[in-house]
């Protein structure tokens, strides 16, 4: 045989091209000297044979292709045979030129980024057998082609479908989340079924062994709190993953998704209690509706319940139990409805105080100073009431005799804790005192008298102030007490610019840039200015000792 021989051809110019069943070899810039293969040239001319193409994939316009025989493995860019649900296909080639036809249909490609090929999807109507794509010239004549063996396996057709057995225990209705079973056969082997959110099921898929008869538990919808009959929708799938249609069953069933309504309400206690203690009783409003029984209980075991599966507007409860309750549900209502078997639970608290409060106090700190002389401010400091439990009303407390003032009407806060202002005043006495006359009152009227911690306080140390000395003097009076010298800081002295500098009480002048006081305890304070030679210059009567204070 004269020309190159299959076996010559280098992997450049080698393509596969079928024509029916025959596969041929051809160049990608045309046939090398075909006209020496006498089978050839008996079907092509070198002209009808330019370029060349590949069907890459096949699609199913919302079907499957499965079962893919590629001439490439694992590259997988050349498909020679696929399984397909339909016929509508999506085709994908990539070709040497822009212009095809596949599977009669004619498209023009896109050219690649790289520019030496173009590529596309063709949307074909195709007929089972070989599905040949072919480039064509810009004159209309055809060039190489290539095929793919296309077998059509339809997806199965649910023949018959119906809702069958009874509905769940005595039910007459169904509610969401309940199942209902449903039986089906189909022409062809299925391996599951797709219900569709649609009547009476949500949307799910159900898989089992190869069958062309099945029965399977849809669940049911939520479709509205009316009665409605509704068929269920399914369709079948085969072992490709392939659906075919969808199928209503020829049945129906009652779905309803009413619930009963328990909705309790106020809740009233003894007197202005707002809790239980000993074995006090409350009544408490509840709502009842679309309901065939209800049952109320304690869960906690807290309270009994009067009349207990009686539907009524409200419940009596008595406390049998529990010290302390105002978080945790302790009354619960149980109602059903007979018809879908829908059951709603509600719960509350039916709060419960049968121990009086323990009641801690605090201060901000451990020494409360004062001011409102010499320039300042009266000194306000947050007493805290803190209670281990809600309190029915505000707190009161008592300040000690002449240990601060407490401001305002009351504590104020709640419910278990409690604040209010004590002001502190230079006037007021340095020293130790105590919180007094403690009434803290629970939710059910046990009352609290005793503090348990921080009923002590200490009021100590007075905040910033400055201090003018007259003209010569040494001294000025400071209208606080001092009682710790340790604590007693000062700034500067403005006649020298300098730090002042403390001294022991009693030392005598001259000290320079030195201070100290009389005596602690005592109220006026009398400021000594021991820098005799600085306090001999202030003739305007202008200096300042500054930022005088005792220290937290």
């Amino acid at each position: 045989m004269a020309g190159k021989l299959v076996t010559e051809l280098s992997a450049s110019e080698r393509q596969f091209v079928d024509i029916g069943n025959l596969r041929l070899l051809q160049t990608l810039g045309g046939l090398p000297n075909l006209s020496s293969f006498s089978i050839v040239g008996s079907l092509l001319s070198a002209g009808q044979a330019a370029g060349w193409i590949s069907i890459t994939d096949v699609a199913v316009s919302g079907g499957t292709a499965s079962n893919k025989t590629w001439d490439d493995p694992p590259g997988n860019t050349v498909l020679q045979a696929v399984t397909v649900s339909a016929l509508s296909l999506l085709v994908s080639v990539k070709a040497s030129a822009p212009r095809v036809i596949v599977g009669g249909a004619a498209a023009t490609l896109g050219q690649h980024v790289s520019g030496g090929y173009y590529l596309g999807t063709v949307p074909v109507t195709a007929t089972e057998g070989a599905l040949i794509a072919q480039v064509t010239t810009p004159d209309g004549l055809p060039g190489a082609l290539d095929t793919c063996a296309v077998t059509l396996q339809a997806p199965p057709v649910i023949l018959s479908l119906q809702f069958i057995g009874g509905y769940p225990g005595a039910q007459t209705e169904l509610k969401a989340g309940d199942t209902f079973q449903v039986q089906g056969t189909t022409n062809v082997p299925c391996v599951g079924v797709e219900v569709q959110d649609f009547g009476a099921g949500i949307l799910q898929t159900i898989n089992f062994a190869s069958t062309t008869s099945f029965t399977v538990s849809i669940t049911i919808a939520d479709r509205g709190t009316t009665p409605q009959s509704l068929a269920a929708r399914l369709r079948a799938k085969d072992a490709n993953a392939a659906f075919g249609p969808t199928v209503d069953t020829s049945n129906t069933v009652v779905l309803n998704n009413l619930y009963p309504t328990v909705s309790f309400g106020t809740k009233t206690y003894p007197g202005i209690q707002l809790a239980l203690k000993n074995a006090e009783t409350a009544s408490v409003a509840v709502t009842l509706a679309n309901l065939d029984t209800v049952l109320f209980d304690s869960p906690n075991g807290d309270l009994s319940i009067t009349s207990p599966t009686l539907i009524e507007a409200s419940k009596t409860v008595t406390r049998i139990a529990g010290s302390y309750n105002v978080s945790t549900n302790n009354l619960r209502g149980t109602a059903t409805r007979n018809a879908n078997a829908a059951v709603t639970v509600q719960q509350t608290v039916v709060q419960i105080a049968n121990v009086a409060p323990t009641v801690d106090v605090t201060v901000p700190a451990a020494r409360l100073r004062s001011g409102g002389n010499n320039g300042t401010v009266v000194q306000g400091h947050v007493v805290s009431v803190v209670a281990n439990q809600q309190l029915l009303s505000a707190p009161s407390l008592a300040a000690g005799v002449g240990g601060g003032t407490f401001i305002g009407g009351g504590f104020a806060g709640g419910p278990s804790t409690w604040t209010r202002t004590l002001n502190v005043h230079d006037n007021d006495v340095k020293g130790a005192y105590t919180f007094t006359t403690l009434v803290a009152t629970g939710l059910a009227g046990l009352v609290q008298n005793t503090i348990n911690s921080g009923s002590g306080y200490t009021l100590g140390g007075f905040v910033p102030r400055s201090l003018t000395f007259a003209a010569f003097a040494t001294t000025t009076s400071m209208d606080v007490a001092v009682v710790d010298f340790s604590k007693l800081t000062a700034g500067i002295f403005t006649a020298t610019n300098q730090a002042a500098l403390k001294q022991p009480i009693g030392t005598s002048p001259s000290v320079t840039n030195g201070y100290t006081i009389n005596a602690l305890s005592v109220n006026p304070t009398t400021v000594i200015w021991l820098d005799t030679p600085a306090a001999g210059s202030n003739s305007g009567g202008t200096a300042q000792i500054t930022a005088v204070e005792e220290t937290i």
